[in-house]
């Protein structure tokens, strides 16, 4: 028997055939991504390049799920502006309405490149799909990564860990969050341990020299300005779930707006509790596409 959708007030979300995206795409998600860029960029001291490579004229850039194109932009800041950059999406209405001239946008989607883009990008950028790719469409958009990437270049990714259902004694609210956020992705058949499954998965595409580095994140006021923007942030990512959490009936876990507005405000009060162990880690990973001439060579 099908759930009962939960009436609530919905927000607008992608609308591509077949997209499991859990987020919304409206002008609160755009703000809620900057934001999220700026935390995450605080986290790694300002770094938002890792990949070992030097762009220059004839380079080109790929940043797959670009939503608004906040790193692309933040990118093309600092790097020769003779470097082409591409943003690709499945969702246009995010895209910003005046990028620089060596900046452009177009829907598509990383799980069907375009063809001639074989063998083309220097580097190739994707962050936090998490919540946007099912577990056996990795394999596929990293395929199609690897393809793009031209021989010797790179691709970089950034991950996040995810809420644990039964990971919270004591944390009564984070505990019905992580249970939402389970029932949500176990519905979607979501990876929500990618982060963690990325050196696998990378290694299956073809890549190789696969590095990483990691940060621990901790969520509340008394964890500093990051804990305040890293708060802000996931409450806003809970409350742009909450369209596909009660169309889906609540999961047997919230049954009504009223109810998951104040579990949602119950999770701010339990993470202003000073704590020990981390919130969520968050993983950059970069690895290289083999040089094909300098291996035929060997």
């Amino acid at each position: 028997m099908a759930p009962v959708a939960i009436d609530h007030t919905p927000r607008e979300y992608q609308q591509y055939p077949g997209a499991q995206y859990v987020l919304p795409t409206d002008e609160a998600e755009k703000q809620r991504l900057e934001l999220q860029h700026r935390a995450v960029k605080q986290v790694f001291n300002g770094r938002i390049l890792f990949a070992p490579v030097k762009l220059i004229e004839g380079h080109k850039v790929l940043d797959t799920g670009t939503g608004p194109g906040i790193w692309l932009l933040d990118a093309a800041n600092s790097v020769n502006p003779a470097v082409q950059m591409t943003g690709v999406d499945i969702e246009s209405r995010l895209f910003p309405s005046s990028p620089p001239k060596n900046v452009s946008f177009q829907i598509g989607s990383v799980l069907e490149l375009p063809k001639e883009w074989s063998n083309t990008f220097t580097l190739v950028h994707q962050r936090l799909l998490i919540a946007a790719l099912q577990i056996p469409q990795w394999p596929q958009a990293l395929g199609e990564v690897y393809r793009v990437v031209r021989p010797g270049g790179w691709v970089q990714i950034t991950e996040t860990t995810a809420w644990i259902p039964g990971a919270y004694p004591g944390r009564p609210n984070l505990e019905k969050v992580s249970r939402l956020w389970g029932a949500l992705a176990a519905q979607r058949n979501l990876h929500a341990e990618c982060a963690r499954d990325m050196p696998r998965l990378l290694a299956n595409a073809g890549f190789v020299d696969i590095r990483q580095e990691s940060r621990e994140i901790r969520v509340g006021k008394w964890a500093g300005e990051n804990g305040v923007a890293m708060k802000k942030n996931y409450l806003q990512v809970l409350q742009g779930m909450k369209t596909p959490i009660l169309q889906a009936g609540g999961f047997g876990i919230v049954s009504s707006e009223a109810e998951f507005e104040a579990l949602v405000e119950g999770l701010g009060h339990e993470w202003e509790v000073p704590r020990v162990e981390k919130d969520f880690e968050f993983f950059v990973y970069w690895a290289q596409k083999p040089d094909l001439v300098e291996r035929s060579r060997l």
